[in-house]
């Protein structure tokens, strides 16, 4: 059965370009897919009851769907990266710096100016997708959702917001095997090293451990979706 998601589909340059959006002050949601496999996907399944739940309490937020199977993410090439330590240094961009540094901007804006995330990931490999890695070395920069303080510390600059994260797997990692989990623990240390500390995971687990299994695991997690997306205070 296709699943429906609630996606209002927006070019990044939205967020930099239009000032109306923003004097509207629409709240907004990003949902961000790390997933290749749409329909076929469990992790979706479970995000889908979360939409729709969260759809229903709260029916003026904007939805906003970045799909990072779909998205072109601009490539962390030498010039991107370059113009990283060009702005670092005081010194102006210019040529094909600029250009390729604006448009990873978009990206940071488009992130930090959202309201709630939710992140919908498989695990891959006990650890993430590596299209979603692409997009958190492409946003986590300095001086835009992280500082250094005077006295050399880590300041987040994304603060008072929240996030909840839904996973699959094809096994289970609790007990002894929670040390082969390396998908949770990095992606609460890179959010909150950007200062996002309420974060929520909802993970279905078991998936290939058969049929009756994936089941129920799905059944429960898909319970704990909409209890989440229906209490949450956001």
């Amino acid at each position: 059965m296709p699943i429906e998601i609630y996606v209002q589909k927006i070019s990044p340059r939205l967020f930099i370009n239009s000032k109306r959006c923003y004097a509207e002050r629409m709240k907004r949601m990003l949902h961000i897919i790390a997933t290749p496999r749409e329909e076929e996907s469990r992790t979706l399944q479970v995000s889908q009851v979360f939409l729709d739940s969260f759809k229903e309490k709260h029916p003026d937020w904007l939805i906003d769907e970045l799909n990072l199977s779909k998205e072109l993410l601009p490539e962390l090439s030498m010039k991107s990266v370059s113009g990283k330590y060009i702005l670092l240094q005081g010194k102006n961009l210019f040529g094909k710096a600029k250009e390729l540094w604006a448009e990873i901007l978009q990206h940071i804006e488009r992130f930090k100016t959202a309201d709630f995330f939710l992140i919908s990931t498989p695990m891959w490999n006990f650890h993430i997708p590596y299209m979603l890695k692409h997009y958190i070395d492409l946003i986590v920069q300095p001086h835009y959702l992280f500082r250094y303080t005077e006295t050399g510390e880590v300041e987040g600059l994304v603060k008072n917001k929240k996030m909840v994260i839904i996973t699959s797997s094809g096994g289970k990692y609790g007990g002894d095997l929670k040390k082969l989990d390396f998908q949770e623990p990095y992606l609460r240390w890179i959010f909150h090293f950007i200062g996002i500390e309420d974060i929520t995971f909802i993970h279905a687990e078991g998936m290939d451990e058969g049929f009756e299994e994936a089941k129920k695991s799905l059944a429960t997690a898909q319970s704990l979706a909409k209890n989440e997306a229906s209490t949450i205070v956001v």
